[in-house]
């Protein structure tokens, strides 16, 4: 009996540990949302309980329909109470190319598949407008909620961002029946604080023209990206995560107003219009066969540049003129943003007498004050005086021929006795300019090396003088931030490190940079940039993970490094 007890114990052990080795291989799909709006980017998620390097993930099936980001791959084996498992897992993000309803398909992946999955994609709407306790939002507004067709309203977003983002990209606001460009900006990035959280602040402007009349809706442009969480997988362990945002700013209500009945000529509509004649035409005379040329430039407030009208002349079916390309262009004129469409052209008169230029009238809607007008350049009348015949010229010339004969007779013998006392002064003359210009040569061959010597001395005491300030300044900053290190204030050591960094690369404008900017190891880079990112999330009171003892190690291990290589470089310097 005893002996068929153990025999038992023995294969009930063989099987509770071989257990792993035969479980079943499964892979799986998943995605964190499967309604979606048009725009948005949602992350695809599949796992393999396995690991190895015949698992291979084809992405090539999505194509046709969704704009696929680039996988991320991880490789992960634990043993946890007793309990062996292994995970290949890959993660994507995905876009929707168009709306209704879409399948991920089924992969094959090695010996196994994962199931197919419906994605619902929506219209834009009322997407989410902030991440979870508002570190990340849109605030949209427009500069008129009235306008007319073709009336153009400037949209201005600001993005506020409060913790890091990854592949963030901004789309352009949604308006059908409706031309809609980005005004480019130089400007960067602004910082405010809000509700004791610090944001960095993105403008961007958007001109918005419909060409629709009614009552519309505006939809805010679209910040997709991707951030990393901490999830806490039991009480002693814990995982990055990385979570897709689609944050959308408030919708904007606009009024657009039909063109009044009453207008008459081609549709414009601005607040201000201006005709200007570029040359004063009256300020010269003229002759038949010379070209006159004539500019005249177009100003119109607040419209895109194809909506430009075009400059109606109506000269005279007889009049010969060529005109050349015109020029269109845009700019700023008492802070209030122009289109310019200038022509110029030359006129060949082909007859004496007055020559009429008709006038230029273009027709307007004055949105401020609801009525017509008319930009106006008015007629102009220029006389032509007839050419020189040839008869005339003839007989000047000859006149000129009698009188230069009868005066060179004259002089002809004393042009021969002069033409032979200069010879002889050219001869002595000749050989003293040769010793001058060669002395002269010689002089300035010395001034040209002592000036080159002048200045390499002055470069050179320049360097080694700049360089003590610069170490000082340097010093200065690298001992504030060892006194907020000690401290454990992520604030002070969060103002300490951008001006401690900054003193050395003046482009460091975020906390996130720097990492790129050290000549640490790879590894080191890694842990610097994990510790900044917790900092960050420290100064937003949002975790108390941040280790800053951990980060003093890495900043002294990064100042080692740049010291020796400045002291390096000021050898070489001076040999």
């Amino acid at each position: 009996m005893q002996f068929l007890q153990k025999c038992l114990t023995i294969i009930l052990l063989s099987v509770s540990f071989s257990m792993p080795a035969i479980s079943e291989t499964q892979a799986t799909a998943s995605v964190n949302s499967n309604s979606v709006f048009l725009g948005d980017t949602f992350i695809l998620t599949v796992e393999v309980n396995d690991t190895g390097s015949d698992y291979q993930f084809d992405t090539s099936e999505l194509n046709n329909d969704f704009v696929v980001g680039r996988p991320s791959r991880s490789q992960q084996t634990s043993y946890i109470n007793g309990e062996f498992t292994q995970q290949i897992t890959w993660t994507l993000r995905l876009q929707a190319k168009e709306l209704g309803e879409l399948t991920i398909p089924s992969f094959q992946i090695g010996d196994v598949s994962t199931q197919a999955i419906k994605i619902e994609v929506n219209k834009p709407g009322k997407q989410q407008q902030s991440t979870a306790n508002d570190t990340i939002f849109i605030e949209s507004t427009i500069n008129k909620n009235k306008v007319y067709i073709d009336q153009p309203v400037i949209l201005e977003s600001k993005i506020y961002v409060a913790e890091s983002i990854s592949n963030a990209d901004v789309q352009a606001p949604i308006l059908e029946g409706a031309t809609i460009e980005q005004i480019v900006l130089d400007q960067p990035a602004s910082q405010i604080v809000r509700n004791g959280l610090r944001y960095q602040v993105f403008t961007y402007q958007y001109t918005i023209t419909p060409s629709t009349s009614g009552e519309v809706t505006i939809t805010s442009p679209l910040l997709t990206g991707a951030v990393q969480k901490i999830q806490q997988v039991n009480s002693y362990q814990q995982r990055r995560v990385t979570q897709a945002i689609n944050i959308r700013g408030n919708d904007l209500e606009l009024s657009v107003k039909e063109m009044p009945a009453n207008f008459q000529g081609d549709w414009l509509v601005s607040e201000d219009v201006r005709l200007i004649e570029n040359n004063d035409l009256q300020a010269k005379e003229y002759t038949v066969g010379d070209p006159i040329t004539r500019s005249i430039s177009l100003q119109v407030a607040s419209i895109a540049l194809d909506k430009m009208p075009e400059i109606a002349l109506n000269y005279d079916s007889a009049l010969r003129y060529y005109p050349d390309q015109d020029d269109l262009k845009q700019g700023t004129i008492d802070n209030i943003l122009y289109s310019q469409r200038t022509i110029t052209h030359a006129i060949i008169p082909n007859k004496s007498g007055e020559l009429v230029l008709p006038e230029i009238k273009i027709a307007w809607w004055n949105s401020k004050t609801e009525k017509q007008e008319f930009a106006t350049l008015p007629a102009q009348t220029l006389t032509i005086k007839p050419a020189l015949t040839n008869n005339t010229a003839n007989d000047s010339n000859n006149s000129n021929m009698n009188n230069s004969t009868d005066q060179s007779l004259l002089t002809a013998a004393a042009q021969q006795k002069q033409n032979n006392i200069q010879h002889s002064v050219n001869d002595d003359q000749s050989t003293q300019l040769i010793i001058w210009q060669v002395s002269t040569l010689v002089l300035l061959l010395l001034l040209m090396l002592l000036s080159f010597y002048h200045l390499n001395v002055v470069k050179n005491n320049k360097v080694i003088m700049q360089k003590p300030k610069l170490a000082n300044s340097k010093s200065q900053q690298y001992k504030a931030l060892l006194s907020a290190l000690k401290q454990a204030k992520p604030n002070d050591v969060y103002a300490s490190l951008l001006r401690y960094f900054q003193s050395q690369y003046p482009s460091i404008k975020l906390l996130q940079q720097i990492s790129s900017f050290t000549n640490l190891s790879e590894e080191n880079k890694q842990q610097l940039q994990q510790n900044l990112q917790e900092l960050e999330l420290a100064c937003s009171e949002k975790t108390h993970h941040w280790d800053a003892k951990k980060l003093l190690i890495l900043i002294k291990l990064h100042h080692q490094v740049t010291s020796q290589s400045d002291l390096n470089h000021i050898t070489n310097l001076n040999p």
